[in-house]
């Protein structure tokens, strides 16, 4: 049998304690330490762990969607880079445990915390947001207003009372994408749950989410995930 394993997602290990290794099916080799992340592809044979007695500790969270798959088109996501260090490892937990896994916090607001935590640890930066518009809130706020359907960029810039020029770039900085095409991603997201878990068709579920019929929401999820809506739930029957 192979020593390499297959996940059917993608998940986010970082070390916390500890050493070992990590090696996948094209011949990439890394020893492993505190502070370094490793991200599992689900087409990639990879496999980990530690090298001594005791172990080691490990952050680890599975994530799947369209705002991923988007990120894997765009090569933020890139399967030839599977590890890597954080630029401050630290900061980077203290974010960890109070945004990601802070329960008093709405599902929204965890799953930014999450993206930007993991934008972070891609590109190895700060992930302490900047006091740019008063900070962390301003953007937590604004990843809210974003995944309303009835929302857009605009909006959110004035409900939150900053220009909108001002809006678009900070948005940009922090979450990587401009915030019109964040709200995309976040339409989608929600529409491919609604083809999850409901029998709705996809001119009801475009309606729903404010597109202007069925045939521009069917390319806007082509252009998103790789697939139409009819080809993603097929697929996720399937499994």
């Amino acid at each position: 049998m192979s020593r390499f394993r297959y996940l059917r997602r993608h998940a986010l290990v970082v070390i916390t304690r500890g050493e070992g290794h990590y090696e996948d099916e094209h011949g990439r080799e890394r020893s492993i330490a505190v502070g370094d992340w490793i991200l599992v592809f689900p087409e990639l044979g990879h496999c980990y762990g530690p090298q001594r007695p005791g172990g080691w500790d490990e952050i680890y969270v599975m994530f799947e969607g369209p705002v991923f798959e988007s990120w894997r088109q765009q090569r933020l996501l890139d399967p030839e880079v599977p590890t890597g260090h954080l630029g401050n490892p630290e900061a980077w937990l203290e974010e960890f445990w109070c945004g990601v896994l802070d329960e008093t916090s709405g599902p929204l607001t965890r799953l930014c915390a999450f993206q930007s935590l993991l934008a972070a640890a891609i590109e190895g930066a700060n992930p302490q947001m900047s006091a740019v518009a008063s900070g962390p809130a301003w953007f937590a706020d604004a990843c809210r207003l974003l995944a309303r359907p009835d929302s857009s960029a605009e909006h959110a810039a004035k409900e939150l009372g900053i220009h909108y020029e001002t809006f678009r770039r900070a948005f940009r900085a922090h979450a990587g994408v401009p915030p019109h095409k964040y709200h995309r991603q976040q339409l989608i997201n929600l529409a491919a749950r609604m083809l999850d878990s409901t029998d709705l068709k996809s001119a009801e579920i475009a309606r729903t989410l404010g597109f202007c019929d069925e045939a521009y929401f069917s390319r806007v999820f082509k252009k998103v995930t790789g697939r139409s809506p009819r080809e993603y739930r097929s697929r996720q029957e399937s499994r």
